[in-house]
């Protein structure tokens, strides 16, 4: 590791994790902390703790804990030291945290996956590309626009790749289990031929599949996507997401479209923000991916009816998650690529700038195929829009529904109203450890470490006092804090986080104690309570040894020491009991 800890930990006390946590998702102050909706695991109300006193931040619900290097590792899905880096960065502090190596099990797919995108590049700048660039240049995407985002050719010959691939000492199972290459029972060959191709990365920017189309009349399918492997799992990617990520959270707000060609396009006109769903069902785990990004979500599919279909189950999944998106719908069928390109950048900047909320989108559907003046029809569908206000839990939106609902329909507020269920408001749960009897023994372990954690006094007390703790992961994390503060002279939560590094049950143990509610100040003599408490249970349970040992001994003089330690240890139990 190039940088030392104390750099580490000046680069994390040049940063407020409050500040940095916000820069990804909302927080609401609410007493001393800051909450927000936890991003690591299906969260629907906000049950992630932020503590600016303390540096840290706690999930409340699936027990998420860590310091700001932590969250952004986590969040971002990085390495510890490309955490640093960007906190150095956000701070100012210039460091070198040199090439970072990452062991994976797929690195030789990922490695195939690179030498075929340069393969690609290549071919569209020679002269048998000449004709897919006229294309490209013909859609109106230029030179600089086809190099951002890697826009390459797959030559109209069977086995190119294939042989650039084997003359790399790559074996034929992994060629195969690539997907750029296929076998029948000759040989093997290239999947992809005589297609402009587009490729398809990771959520870090690594390149893991294709999108490949045809483009010169050809009548075959128009857009081959890579087949699902090891690494291209399409339910768990958005395309341009690595590219769009800081723009999207710069700006607070995250465009989906469709396909590459959209999503291009945009870009084109200076709309970079944009993110599409590779052709697939959006679902649950992309809708988690855009959660990260913005709460403020546009959705513009296609004009189509596949495109209406989209935008609904895109809309089911983001409310899922407390999401509330706008919609766009683009007249005469059209997809995003095609609108911009007849109508130009500002027309379609006007249409994002312009969504519809989701209540006046479903108002669109509901009310296109009826005659307003019919009144069957009229009830009908004042009824369904009823459902769907019910179904809203902001209570402003709701209002304001019912408000434009009575407008539009010339029926009586109070009426609608009537209809209208009112929420139940649910207690909030906090997460209770089901393995943890809370005796008084392990409440005196869990305040005991609390305290350590604040007052290096108390350590020192724990260190002259107590030999064992009861609870394994309580004595493994009194251990890691009583060493912290003898090779650092000081305790911080924040910089324990980092030195624990991977051990996750410690960190986990320092998050549930943490946001125990117990008073600021230090108490010396409840201190004293805690560390008898646990001597006392230390003495019993080496009572119940020594009185095990006494059944089964056999040797007189050995039964003669065990009775005496076991009468000496009662002694000391009822001076402590006085």
């Amino acid at each position: 590791m190039k940088v030392d800890n104390n750099t580490i930990n000046e680069i994390r006390n040049s940063v407020d994790i409050v500040d940095v946590i916000s820069s990804y998702l909302k927080l609401s102050s609410k007493g001393k902390n800051y909450f927000g909706v936890c991003p690591f695991h299906d969260d629907h109300s906000p049950s992630m703790s932020v503590s600016r006193e303390k540096q840290i931040y706690t999930c409340f619900s699936c027990g998420a804990t860590g310091n700001v290097f932590k969250f952004i590792q986590d969040f971002e899905n990085i390495t510890f030291m490309e955490a640093v880096k960007k906190c150095a960065d956000m701070a100012g502090i210039i460091i070198d945290i040199g090439q970072v190596k990452k062991n994976n099990k797929y690195q030789e797919l990922y490695d195939i996956y690179e030498l075929s995108q340069k393969f690609y590049q290549n071919n569209i700048n020679t002269e048998k590309g000449k004709m897919a660039r006229e294309y490209l240049h013909g859609r109106m995407l230029d030179d600089n626009t086809i190099k951002e985002f890697g826009i390459g050719l797959s030559l109209n010959e069977k086995d190119m790749l294939t042989k650039l691939l084997k003359a790399k000492k790559y074996n034929d199972d992994t060629l195969i289990r690539s997907g750029l290459v296929n076998e029948n029972d000759y040989e093997l060959y290239d999947v992809y031929r005589n297609r402009i191709m587009f490729p398809l990365y990771d959520l870090n920017g690594k390149i893991i599949g294709y999108n490949g189309r045809v483009y010169n009349g050809e009548k075959e399918n128009k857009y081959i996507n890579s087949k699902e492997t090891d690494i291209f799992k399409k339910r768990d990617l958005l395309y341009n997401y690595h590219r769009a990520k800081e723009e999207c959270r710069k700006i607070h707000q995250v465009i989906i479209m469709e396909g590459p060609m959209d999503v291009i396009r945009a870009y084109t006109v200076g709309v970079k923000n944009c993110v599409a769903a590779l052709g697939t069902a959006f679902g649950k785990e992309q809708a988690m991916l855009i959660r990260k990004l913005s709460d403020n979500v546009v959705l513009c599919f296609d004009g189509d009816d596949a495109g209406l279909k989209a935008t609904k189950s895109a809309i089911e999944e983001l409310t899922k998650l407390g999401i509330s998106p706008k919609i766009v719908r683009l007249e005469d069928n059209s997809d995003p690529d095609e609108y911009i390109i007849k109508k130009g950048g500002e027309a379609f900047k006007n249409k994002i700038n312009n969504s519809m909320n989701i209540m006046e989108f479903k108002e669109y559907l509901l009310k296109k195929d009826i005659d307003m003046n019919n009144t069957v029809q009229l009830a009908d569908y004042t009824n369904k829009m009823i459902e769907e206000i019910n179904k809203i839990d902001d209570d402003i939106l709701k209002e304001a529904s019912i408000n434009k609902l009575s407008k539009d329909t010339n029926i009586d507020i109070n009426l609608i109203k009537s209809k209208i269920i009112k929420k139940k408001v649910l207690p909030q749960t906090q997460r209770k450890d089901k393995n943890i009897k809370l005796n008084k023994y392990v409440k005196s372990e869990r305040y005991l470490i609390y305290y350590m954690l604040k007052n290096t006094d108390v350590i020192k007390m724990y260190e002259k006092k107590i030999t064992h703790m009861p609870t394994e992961a309580y004595r493994h994390l009194a251990f890691q804090i009583d060493y912290f503060y003898k090779e650092n002279g000081y305790i911080d939560v924040a910089d324990l986080i980092t030195y624990l590094g991977d051990d996750l049950e410690s960190v986990k143990a320092v998050g549930d104690i943490s946001i125990l509610d117990l008073p600021d100040e230090v108490n010396f003599e409840q201190i004293e309570d805690y560390l008898n408490n646990i001597k006392d249970y230390n003495e019993k349970e080496q009572a119940r040894i020594y009185k095990n040992k006494l059944k089964q001994e056999v040797d007189y003089d050995k039964k003669l020491e065990l009775a005496l330690k076991t009468l000496e240890l009662k002694k000391r139990r009822e001076e402590y009991d006085k």
